[in-house]
């Protein structure tokens, strides 16, 4: 199959052609290596046509917390997703590479990000999207750099790792460095590269992005192999002449902050109709936008390893604001609803936030959400009901907001129908936080809700399953686990102590990782409850 070629590059391609005959009498062919690199993402996929969605893994449902939660197959915790350029992915890729048989023609290609202020990162691994070219690869092995930034280009080295295997999933490359790159406060670039031979194995591409974060991306060929422009470090777009409509590269960097943060969050209950449908409340605190994803997930839970029963076979999400305005709302995820905050499909990103639903009847939003509070209220379609999974995942966590207090009610029932939350702590240092298990005080004004659960307890297991904490009635402490004294005190010095002494509460110092509250009534009694978890630091 014919591959495909911008047409811009048509004449470059054919003059690199002739100087390297001149050079190497043994290749009859053009060495396609691109300063100014216009191969189409699809060309490294020999017959295969152009797509507009992005290949990236799948969605493996995994275990959290009492092992009845969904989580994303990677990172996971206490690994996250500290910065994250995995959108709006360009038709073109460019060229980072070194090369064996012609050294002169290695070419370098890094993208700049910023670590806020106040924040340490240790990123762990990079993800890349990028493609094979003019050979199908593999590549030796890979090669991952970060510079310090000089004056809107990339500067010192800061951190290099040479030589490292790679682990590929359609489209997406991801390096697991030896060792963590400790970043502090800054503006930082990020090369990824692969070693390759031409001769044998082609080319790696690494996709490029149509908008900017930040500075557009930087190229150089320091041997000055293709034809001695842009031997340091130039524009890519503007100076090397590669394909200045798309600026920048696609990539995610992840690991751990030293900030700790309430990360994902997650509740499961039994959604009926009227009052008594599920929903999720949580807040976006700090100064800049945080971009997230919320969830509405059904039929995967009926499926196996789950094998939940009474699951919802068709659930809806609807996001309002802090003034109870609408302003999202999905049914099927693969069908974006466009109106409100939703102004552009969004079946792409979502496939590429690594946390697409595994269901065509789930719903699912992307949203970048100013400080404030938010509402996701999950339906059954065509008022059914059953049990789902409301969730929200933090796509942003390297930024100067947070996700802070979350909360979620619903009809707590018996059995697999009882209440349970799932979040997860991030970062390298404990975050400590109130969880409480609500009901009576739902039932009074200003709340008025009826069928409420008269009598809550409170359970919290950690990632392997293991309760770890439990309450009935908050103002009696329950020793055991982590709870070693009594906790009244506290939990009324928190400025969250529940309303009414029936309620449950339990205050944790939780290191990173993946918990679980779990609401049930005394005496297998039922009615509408809250789960929440408030951020004490």
């Amino acid at each position: 199959m014919k591959k495909q070629i911008h047409p811009a590059d048509k004449a470059y391609l054919i003059r690199r052609a002739f100087y390297l005959l001149l050079l190497v009498s043994l290749w009859a062919m053009p060495f396609a290596l691109a300063q100014r690199s216009a191969i189409r993402r699809s060309a490294g996929k020999p017959g295969a046509a152009p797509s507009p969605v992005l290949e990236l893994p799948q969605l493996t449902s995994s275990r959290l917390g009492a092992h009845i939660m969904l989580a994303p197959p990677l990172p996971r915790a206490p690994q996250t997703v500290l910065y994250d350029q995995y959108n709006n992915v360009g038709e073109e890729v460019t060229v980072s590479s070194t090369f064996t048989d012609f050294p002169t023609y290695n070419a370098d290609l890094a993208d700049d990000f910023v670590v806020p202020t106040g924040q340490t990162w240790n990123v762990q691994s990079i993800d890349a999207d990028g493609v094979y070219f003019f050979g199908g690869g593999p590549a030796i092995d890979w090669n991952v750099f970060f510079y310090a930034d000089n004056a809107g280009f990339p500067g010192a080295q800061v951190y290099s790792t040479t030589h490292q295997p790679v682990q590929q999933n359609g489209s997406t490359f991801t390096v697991n460095l030896p060792t963590p790159a400790v970043l502090n406060a800054g503006t930082y670039w990020v090369e990824i590269q692969a070693n390759m031979t031409y001769g044998t194995h082609g080319e790696w591409g690494w996709s490029n992005r149509t908008i900017t974060s930040y500075n557009a991306a930087a190229w150089q060929n320091p041997g000055g192999g293709l034809g001695g422009a842009c031997r340091s470090w130039s524009r890519r777009g503007a100076t090397c002449g590669t394909d200045p409509s798309e600026p920048d590269q696609v990539y995610r960097l992840n690991g751990t902050t030293s900030r700790a943060q309430l990360g994902n969050i997650s509740t499961r209950a039994f959604v009926q109709t009227g009052d008594n449908v599920m929903i999720g409340g949580f807040i976006v605190q700090g100064t800049t936008p945080k971009r997230v994803i919320i969830r509405a997930i059904g039929p995967e839970l009926g499926a196996p390893p789950y094998n939940v029963p009474g699951a919802l076979a068709d659930p809806t999400l609807e996001l309002h604001d802090g003034s109870g305005a609408l302003i999202a709302s999905n049914n099927n995820w693969q069908t974006t609803i466009i109106g409100g905050i939703i102004t552009n499909n969004q079946v792409g990103d979502i496939q590429n936030s690594r946390h697409a639903p595994g269901d065509a009847r789930e719903s699912a939003i992307i949203a970048d959400l100013p400080a404030g509070n938010y509402t996701a209220i999950v339906r059954g379609v065509n008022s059914t009901t059953g049990v789902a999974l409301v969730e929200v995942y933090d796509l942003s966590s390297g930024t100067n907001s947070v996700l802070g207090n979350i909360s979620t009610r619903a009809f707590v029932q018996t059995g697999d129908n009882v209440m349970i939350g799932g979040f997860i702590v991030q970062g390298t240092t404990p975050k400590r936080v109130i969880i409480r298990a609500i009901g009576p005080e739902l039932s009074v004004p200003p709340f008025n809700v009826p069928n409420t659960l008269a009598d809550p307890t409170l359970e919290l297991h950690n990632g392997t399953g293991a309760l770890i904490g439990r309450n009935d009635n908050w103002q009696t402490t329950i020793i055991g686990g982590i709870i070693t004294h009594d906790q009244v005190q506290e939990i009324q010095n928190s400025g969250h102590a529940p309303g009414d002494p029936r309620e449950s509460a339990i205050i944790a110092d939780l290191p990173a990782g993946n918990y679980t509250a779990i609401v049930r009534g005394v005496n297998n009694t039922v009615g509408v409850a809250l789960v929440e978890v408030y951020d004490l630091h």
